[in-house]
This record gives C-alpha cells, structure tokens and sequence, in this order.
C-alpha cells in the first residue's frame, strides 16, 4: 500500500537539522548523524526509519571490520546496497559479486543473500523499503555513542543472526546452494526484478550540460517500489523552486557539495551528508563543488522519467566541463505537464 503524504502539511515545516524527527518532516543529517548501534562487529548508524518517512523506507549506514561475514539470509522489502569504502562481496544463489567504492547491489524481497568484508575498514549504505534492520537493532543490538565498530565485539553479525530475535525482526536465514563463481560483467540493467550488482558508473546513464545522471536501479527492477539516480558533475546553479505531491526525493552527498532549499532553509551538504525531502517540501538543489558526486532514491518512483526528458542517451562516464551553459528548458516542461513536478518560483540564487 502507498503511503498517505499530507504533503500541504510538510510544507509548513521547517527542515529539522542533525535530528531524526519521528514523524514525516524534512531533515538533514551531518556526516556520521543518526542512532548509533553495535550489531555484533557490525556498526549501524540509523539515518531514517519508517517513523521518519512514512513508512516508505529506512536507511542505515553500515561500517564493518575485515572478515566479518553474514550467513546466507532473507528479508523483507526491497535492498539496495551502495559501496562507500573498502570491499564487500556478495553472495546469490546465481553467482557472487566482489563490489567496492562506487558499486551497488539490489536484492528483491527474500532473495537469499550473503554479504562478507574483504578489506581492513568497509562501509555502505542499506536502503529499505521495509524497517527490518532498524527491528534488528532494536531488539539485538546495542546503543552507543560510538561512530564506528568496536574493536572487542562480544559476539560477531553471524552469530546474532542465528538469534532467535532476528527471526523475529524478519529475517530468516537459509540452507543456500551458492554458486561460487564470480557473476559475469553486467552490460545494462535487467528488465525485472532480479538480484544484481551494478558497478561503478554503471546502469542507465544519460547526459546534460556538464553532468551525468546514471540509473544504477530502476522501478522495473525494484517492484516498482522505488529508483535510484547517481550524479556526476560540474558546478551547477539552482533549479527552479518546486515540490512534489506524490513521492519523496533523498539526496546522500558521495563527493563534493550539493546545496539544497528545504522550505525556505539553505543547506550545503558534503560528503556524507544527508536530507530527507517528504512530497510537499519546497526545494531546489544545486551542485555547489567541482566534481560533485550524488546520490538521490526517489520514492515511489513515478518520477523516473525525468532525466530522460532532462538528458540524452550516452555510453559516456565522466562529464566534459566547458562550453555553453544550456539548461534543458523544453524537457522542464515537459516533466511539469506528464509528472508530480509543481513548480513555486525562480531558482533561489545561482551558485
């Protein structure tokens, strides 16, 4: 079921900073904010919760040692990991996938999974459309004010998983007949929902004027639950003031600065930064640093559409800086006329 935005609601508030609100409201988080947990040797750092968003998703960012590995396991909702550091593989029935900085992995609703950490210090991000690690955490782990894992965990990921308080939080582990071998290189996305891995400037990519915008999931593959968009790019100037009355837009800050309005209130995120904008808050983002670097989860995805009137097509994985500035006017209102795109005001300032 949908989720019920009281969008004219949303916006009236003012974007809450460094807090999560427990309710739908627009925030922003600083590198490393959130509820801190230690779920055996792995480190939990909660950045949104269904509370926060609805019920449409929860994130966490997860940073774990060297040769820590989970068994084979199923949950609820829809997974998308994204790499930060180090190196994690993952492990289907189909095949595994070594994935490092810049990767991604989408994991549909129970379809066994293991993850395991190849390098000294490994992190990612794991976004939900279910609340299932936030109930891991609140039934087996432990709170803390510590940023990252601890070096004298009592018990290992693993093992907490074999407690009977993970098949409470929904997630089951499994007798999986893996197949070892490496997944062969992916050329595009698939056409369903199916696990699978994309690599670093990898998916559906297209390209604007000194940007590129890469699908590395996309609704067909997620149920239609929701996509994801990862941006590379020079310095850019605000877009117009505008708001959504049917999905939220989630901007995570990889590289770079990303500024963002959230209903009147400037915000410039750096690496490791987040904002949740729920439908109905009023914003613009623009890309405030060379060589920036963005991820955005839009959900529910009926927004998908957008960059494929605002781009064009390329093979390309880099953008090219220089030559005249164009701002993609004819595919703007195009996207105001078919999409959930109500447009307020002018940009709020060039950057």
């Amino acid at each position: 079921m949908a989720p019920a935005f009281d969008w004219e609601s949303v916006q009236q508030m003012s974007a809450l900073i460094d807090d999560l609100p427990g309710h739908l409201a627009p925030y922003a988080l600083t590198s490393g904010g959130g509820l801190h947990t230690d779920l055996g040797d792995w480190h939990a750092t909660t950045m949104a919760r269904h509370c926060d968003t609805a019920g449409e998703f929860s994130l966490q960012r997860i940073d774990l040692p060297g040769g820590s590995a989970s068994p084979f396991m199923t949950v609820p909702g829809h997974t998308f990991i994204h790499v930060l550091e180090g190196e994690l593989t993952i492990r289907f029935e189909t095949g595994t996938q070594r994935l490092i900085g810049g990767d991604s992995a989408s994991i549909p609703e129970r379809t066994p999974f293991a993850l395991a950490a190849g390098a000294a210090l490994n992190s990612f991000y794991l976004y939900t459309t279910d609340d299932w690690l936030q109930r891991l955490a609140e039934r087996a782990g432990t709170p803390t004010a510590s940023h990252v894992f601890t070096r004298r965990p009592a018990r290992t990921f693993s093992a907490l998983l074999a407690a009977e308080l993970a098949d409470a939080a929904g997630v089951h582990l499994v007798e999986a007949d893996a197949d070892g071998r490496p997944l062969p290189p992916r050329a595009g996305l698939p056409g369903g929902a199916e696990p699978f891995a994309t690599k670093a400037g990898g998916g559906d990519r297209y390209e604007t004027y000194q940007q590129i915008n890469a699908y590395p999931v996309r609704a067909r593959n997620t149920g239609g639950r929701f996509f994801a968009m990862d941006t590379r790019g020079a310095k850019a100037p605000y877009i117009p003031l505008h708001f959504h009355r049917e999905h939220s837009e989630n901007f995570l800050c990889l590289a770079g600065r990303v500024g963002l309005y959230a209903n009147g209130t400037e915000i410039v995120l750096g690496p490791g930064d987040f904002l949740h904008a729920p439908a109905g808050t009023i914003h613009s983002f623009s890309l405030r640093g060379n060589n920036t670097h963005m991820l955005g989860l839009l959900t529910p995805p009926v927004f998908e559409p957008f960059f494929e009137y605002m781009n064009t097509p390329t093979e390309a994985i880099v953008h090219e800086e220089g030559g005249q500035p164009h701002f993609p006017a004819e595919g703007f209102a195009r996207a105001q006329a078919e999409l959930d795109l109500v447009v307020v005001g002018p940009p709020p300032h060039t950057a």
